[in-house]
Order: C-alpha cells, then sequence, then structure tokens
C-alpha cells in the first residue's frame, strides 16, 4: 500500500490532528533546537548535516512509528 500525499497548509494541521494525523519532523537536531519542537511530534531526521539521506532506511524507521493508514503530516 502506498501512501497518497498533497501539500497543505499550516491552518489544515489541527484538523488532521483530529482525525488522528501522526506528526514527523524531518529537521535535524540543530534546527529543533533553532525553531522549537512540535509537541508530540516524531523526530525522524531525513538528511544528515552533510545533506546526505537514506530513504530506504528512513522509511524503516518512519514504519515503526507510523501505521501506513495513519494519516501523516512532515515538518
Amino acid at each position: 500500500m502506498r501512501r497518497k500525499y498533497k501539500q497543505i497548509i499550516s491552518t489544515t494541521v489541527p484538523d488532521l490532528l483530529q482525525q488522528g494525523a501522526a506528526i514527523v519532523d524531518v529537521r535535524r537536531p540543530e534546527e529543533w533546537q533553532l525553531t522549537g519542537i512540535v509537541a508530540g511530534s516524531h523526530l525522524l531526521t531525513f538528511f544528515d548535516a552533510q545533506g546526505v539521506c537514506q530513504p530506504d532506511q528512513w522509511l524503516r524507521q518512519l514504519e515503526q512509528l507510523v501505521r501506513i493508514e495513519q494519516p501523516l503530516v512532515l515538518i
């Protein structure tokens, strides 16, 4: 099963959370320190400090955090 995706605006996030959506923050730790962490979000960095990513590994970690049928908001 593949996820469907769409770009949203921030004002729709509260409605998605009421529907059981999970929030996954893909920023790096220094970005979390700079701007703060959204309460209740999962912290799962996508790119490291050098801009390198490992999509297969990231997706495996995501699957452990969020059910495939669960709505998902990425920050």
